[in-house]
């Protein structure tokens, strides 16, 4: 089997795993706006924990976003220094997939049902997808998208990806469970899932057994081709930083 490490800098946990011929080990921390001090001194202390370096691993996998714009790009930097380094291909997750993946590993699902992860993106916007539980693997049903809260609903039907006439309620009845801190504005948000699980987040773990499924279909690119998935244009991240207090 493959030896694959993953790096998850997307959101406000900073994690690395390690897949070792199927044996996995994973390290974490939760300092907001650390993740340029944390994230490669936590590669080299999982890689000296198996007696391995770099150059003896298959692939990096790593959330590519959404997520914090400041994460995505520590995250992008640290792979690509890395994957240059080492000559190895890379497995970019979506941060919502993996937040799918963390509800199906860490919470009693149905099969086949939906999982709608939602993140915080500030500017009075939400990321969100929706995931189906296929023989316990998180896949999309929907491309990734950036709305409103009140929006959301409406974005749904406009991917196509269900044409009730009542929508909101066939969603809520089939979306098991919601995900993440998105989840705080419930309240403005037509869709309602059975359960919602806002503490539920990322994971380098979850990021590291999606990478490894995709790296044995032979999914792995050069990093060269990989860049962060942002789903919020510069100038929109231009008026977000020159809205910020200094504090933050």
């Amino acid at each position: 089997m493959a030896k694959i490490i993953a790096i998850d800098t997307a959101l406000s946990s900073c994690s690395v795993a390690l897949s070792n011929h199927g044996s996995v080990s994973s390290l974490r921390e939760r300092e907001p706006r650390q993740h340029i001090r944390l994230v490669l001194p936590m590669v080299d202390k999982l890689l000296k924990q198996s007696n391995l370096s770099i150059l003896d691993i298959d692939a990096i996998g790593f959330n590519h976003g959404p997520g914090s714009f400041t994460g995505l790009r520590i995250g992008m930097g640290v792979v690509q220094g890395l994957a240059y380094g080492a000559g190895i291909p890379v497995i970019p997750v979506s941060t919502l997939q993996s937040m799918a993946q963390v509800a199906i590993d860490q919470t009693s699902l149905s099969v086949d049902c939906l999982i709608m992860p939602l993140i915080d993106a500030r500017m009075n916007e939400v990321y969100w997808g929706i995931y189906k539980n296929i023989d316990g693997r998180a896949e999309a049903v929907c491309e990734d998208a950036l709305n409103v809260p009140e929006d959301v609903g409406a974005a749904i039907l406009k991917q196509g990806m269900l044409k009730f006439s009542d929508l909101e309620q066939k969603l809520s009845d089939n979306i098991e469970i919601g995900v993440g801190d998105g989840w705080q504005f419930r309240d403005r948000i037509s869709v309602q899932p059975v359960e919602i699980k806002e503490q539920l987040a990322s994971d380098a773990e979850q990021v590291l057994a999606l990478a490894v499924d995709a790296y044995e279909r032979g999914l792995g690119v050069p990093v060269e081709q990989v860049e962060p998935l942002y789903l919020r244009n510069e100038v929109s991240w231009t008026k977000r930083q020159r809205l910020r207090k200094p504090n933050e």
